[in-house]
């Protein structure tokens, strides 16, 4: 684990260690205040990024002044939490902004459609970066690359396998907690939670339907499966069928799919350039899956990718597939 201060810091211990032997507590005290000030352990706030194997520990010792978000969801998150003022750059946006972070959202530079060039990157002068984990990639922006150019990091909770909800929650505070605005992360998550739970009221007594997450693929389709639209159809009252999986998305067989029989397929529309329509004609037409009692019955609908990533369109993003799920609980 990469870890900043940590050699000074234990130097610091031993040597209050010390004067606490031969002086007593007064001492210690005094020396404890030493260490607190050398190190800035009462105001660092630390975070640590899982990216592959390897645990990096970034120490922050202020609210970041030059963030770049490389997501569109990590956008939204900062957004609403108001901190335009510190984004230096955006890139790979998905869809437009929410409505509400409009204004806020177009006084950002736009680095690039998709990743900056490590040169546009660095033209942007971060000292903070975040997005998808696809981000932290040799071919992108590794953490070595990162460190030499003294740029702090932090990969998402949502971006790691098994994320749900409460990955959601513990990103808006642990962003909160960078940027030192807690009690805005806190109002956030409290407000995302009211509004899930209003829906969960509705369904969660009612038996859960089958949901079948078709993101894309013609020979063999790509879905999701141990990660937040797992969670987010379960809110909702449904369950996926390949939200088991030890994978966060994967490939399966088309005839899976048609064994298992889905009450629900979920389309995925990655922006909103792309024409979901052309999947959904593709399901109807395709020798196996026109035959589901989901195509045959028409349930099937399309979410955007930017709504079942994390981030505040995740409650109106359960409440749709609840309504489709089950309409019967909101008359």
């Amino acid at each position: 684990m990469k870890k900043h201060n940590a050699k000074r810091l234990t130097c610091g211990v031993i040597y209050a260690f010390i004067l606490t032997l031969f002086l007593g507590q007064t001492a210690f005290a005094s020396a404890k205040r030493q260490v607190e000030a050398v190190s800035g352990n009462k105001d660092v706030i630390t975070v640590v990024s899982r990216i592959g194997d390897v645990d990096y520990a970034e120490d922050f010792t202020e609210a970041p002044r030059r963030a770049v978000s490389l997501s569109h969801f990590t956008t939204e998150m900062m957004l609403a939490l108001g901190l335009e003022h510190s984004m230096a750059g955006v890139a790979w946006m998905d869809n437009e902004v929410l409505p509400e972070f409009m204004a806020a959202f177009e006084k950002i530079p736009n680095l690039s459609d998709r990743y900056p060039s490590q040169e546009a990157l660095l033209n942007a002068a971060p000292d903070f970066v975040t997005g998808w984990s696809s981000a932290f990639t040799e071919k992108n922006f590794p953490p070595a690359f990162l460190e030499q150019n003294t740029i702090s990091f932090y990969l998402p909770r949502v971006e790691y396998l098994g994320s749900n909800m409460d990955s959601v929650y513990e990103d808006f505070m642990l962003l909160g907690r960078i940027f030192r605005v807690e009690a805005r992360a806190a109002a956030v998550v409290k407000n995302i939670k009211e509004k899930i739970a209003s829906v969960r009221n509705k369904t969660e007594a009612l038996q859960p339907v089958t949901v079948f997450v078709y993101d894309s693929g013609d020979t063999a389709p790509y879905t999701a499966g141990n990660a937040l639209p797992t969670d987010l159809i379960k809110l909702a009252g449904g369950k996926n069928i390949y939200g088991g999986e030890p994978k966060k998305w994967l490939t399966v067989q088309w005839e899976s799919v048609v064994q298992q029989n889905p009450d629900w397929i979920m389309v995925m529309q990655y922006s909103s350039a792309e024409d979901a329509s052309k999947k959904i004609d593709f399901l109807k037409t395709h020798d196996g899956t026109k035959s589901l009692d989901a195509v045959k019955n028409n349930r099937i609908f399309v979410m955007g990718l930017a709504d079942v990533t994390g981030g505040p369109r995740n409650p109106a993003a359960v409440e749709t597939m609840a309504r489709h799920f089950h309409p019967e609980a909101f008359k």
